[in-house]
């Protein structure tokens, strides 16, 4: 299957979560969004790893805008037998089956001064990866949060989240292009249930040694919230970088 192929259905799968909710019946319509991203990747070993994910979201009617800036720290273990590129790795090497991430979110809605949306979130992720047949894997992610809501607040909630991706990389030439889907439900204790759920399908492609593109369509449904449905289309430049002795 050619490369460009590959890109197109790639591109159709994020088309397709993009319209989804608006093929689905319900008395509110869904809002539409784009969702910016830059992140930042800096590996310390080839085990260690530090970024900086610097998010933001506007409604495309409404023009709101919140923000986010989200610092943290991997530590990845247990090889496998093959080499690949994963979607957020700058270029092909041994994969590693776990891998365990801290972090911090803090954000708030821009143009207000965080009076609509403030939030102060400590976060811990497990990631466990299984290679399977032609070079497709599959990959759990667990992800606990600690959060602290609204401008004044200081009352604690959690937040567990598990995603379940699959993914599979194509390569020609210096490009990689790795599409993906993935599925995943949040429990929310403000509502002892699980309130949340997001459907991502699109592709990162990596023209060069220390840049990648992605590109997704997000379904979320969310029937605690005031907007129960979004739709988003996502786009976010990963920038790598390795200090010296990583290389």
């Amino acid at each position: 299957m050619g490369l460009r192929r590959v890109a197109i259905r790639a591109l159709s799968a994020a088309l397709l979560v993009w319209l989804t909710a608006s093929r689905t019946a319900g008395a509110q319509p869904p809002s539409y969004e784009v969702w910016p991203e830059v992140d930042t990747w800096l590996r310390l070993s080839p085990v260690w790893r530090v970024s900086v994910f610097v998010p933001l979201a506007q409604n495309l009617d409404t023009h709101y805008r919140e923000g986010n800036l989200i610092p943290q720290v991997d530590f990845a273990f247990g090889k496998a037998k093959f080499q690949r590129r994963l979607m957020d790795e700058e270029r092909a090497g041994n994969m590693n089956l776990f891998l365990v991430r801290g972090g911090y979110l803090g954000g708030k809605s821009l143009g207000d001064s965080g009076e609509e949306y403030t939030e102060y979130t400590a976060f811990g992720e497990w990631h466990w990866r299984f290679p399977l047949k032609g070079g497709v894997l599959l990959s759990h992610r667990v992800r606990t949060e600690l959060r602290w809501l609204g401008k004044d607040s200081h009352e604690l909630s959690n937040r567990w989240r598990y995603r379940l991706m699959v993914e599979k990389e194509f390569g020609a030439g210096r490009v990689s292009l790795v599409p993906y889907l993935n599925v995943e439900p949040y429990y929310d204790s403000r509502y002892d249930t699980v309130n949340r759920v997001r459907l991502i399908g699109g592709s990162s492609v990596a023209w060069a040694s220390h840049t990648a593109l992605e590109i997704n369509g997000t379904y979320q449904y969310d029937s605690r919230s005031s907007t129960k449905e979004i739709v988003a289309l996502s786009v976010i430049l990963h920038l790598f970088f390795n200090v010296s002795h990583a290389q």
